[in-house]
């Protein structure tokens, strides 16, 4: 959940729309104190606000996790220069997955995000790493294969 939720939060038009909010219930505010806006639309306006919010920090991830089978499913990776061995416990044959198919990758201090595109990406949690050895063998080649690894 927090790592649909990080996406979701770093989407443009999210940002937009959160920043757009703000103004709202801070121009609210200053003309309630102004007495240019009267209570009961200072309280339909934080209810407003309080409302979208949840949609966008609990509502939204949630479906999401729901309807993706892959969040449930117990998936086995490797990796190599060439690039990722994904398979599950319930599949025989691995699929293969170039570098090449990644345009971006985020690290968190929880997750790699491998972008495909703006839209979809595969989630690589930092747990998974058993040693911090293996984990820096993974940041030393990623940093090798993508120039906008940050």
């Amino acid at each position: 959940m927090h790592a649909l939720r990080y996406h979701f939060m770093q989407r443009g038009e999210i940002k937009v729309f959160r920043n757009t909010l703000i103004i709202l219930l801070l121009s609210t505010f200053t003309g309630y104190f102004f007495n240019v806006v009267t209570t009961s639309a200072l309280t339909g306006i934080a209810i407003m606000a309080l409302l979208i919010g949840w949609v966008f920090w609990y509502l939204l991830p949630v479906s999401i996790y729901h309807k993706a089978a892959t969040f449930k499913d117990d998936i086995l990776l490797k990796y190599s220069e060439e690039g990722l061995q994904i398979s599950t416990r319930n599949s025989n044959h691995p699929r293969a997955v170039s570098w090449n198919n990644f345009s971006r990758i985020i690290e968190t201090k929880k997750f790699f995000f491998l972008y495909r595109d703006k839209k979809t990406f595969f989630l690589i949690p930092v747990s998974a790493f058993k040693t911090a050895a293996a984990y820096d063998s993974f940041i030393g080649m990623l940093k090798k294969k993508f120039e906008n690894f940050r």
